[in-house]
């Protein structure tokens, strides 16, 4: 049976691509509509559960999306030697990111 590692990658990738695309929408609608307001405003805007939600939404995909890009790039670009230690790297990075999203977003909107 063939490998479909490859297969799976690319269709995750561009299923993450157009996940992206409302959320990157909606977030920047968000930002662009607080530039010049202070940050109890900014605050509030995301303290709405449905805001820190999408806003943790948004951080997580663009993270797994990278984590992605990055393990292609990766696979096609780098020695068999350093390539275990950079996709451990890769993995990591992009957990560490959606925890701290989750994070930030748990405290901002739902622990006050």
């Amino acid at each position: 049976m063939a490998h479909h590692k490859g297969t799976s990658s690319f269709i995750m990738q561009r299923f993450t691509a157009a996940l992206m695309i409302p959320l990157g929408l909606w977030f920047l609608i968000g930002v662009v509509s607080h530039l010049g307001a202070d940050y109890e405003a900014a605050r509030a805007w995301l303290e709405k559960p449905l805001n820190g939600v999408l806003t943790a939404l948004f951080i997580a995909i663009g993270a797994w999306h990278m984590r992605i890009g990055m393990g292609e790039i990766i696979a096609d670009y780098i020695a068999s030697g350093l390539k275990t230690v950079l996709n451990l790297v890769n993995w990591l990075v992009c957990l560490a990111l959606i925890a701290g999203a989750a994070w930030a977003v748990y405290n901002v909107s739902f622990a006050g």
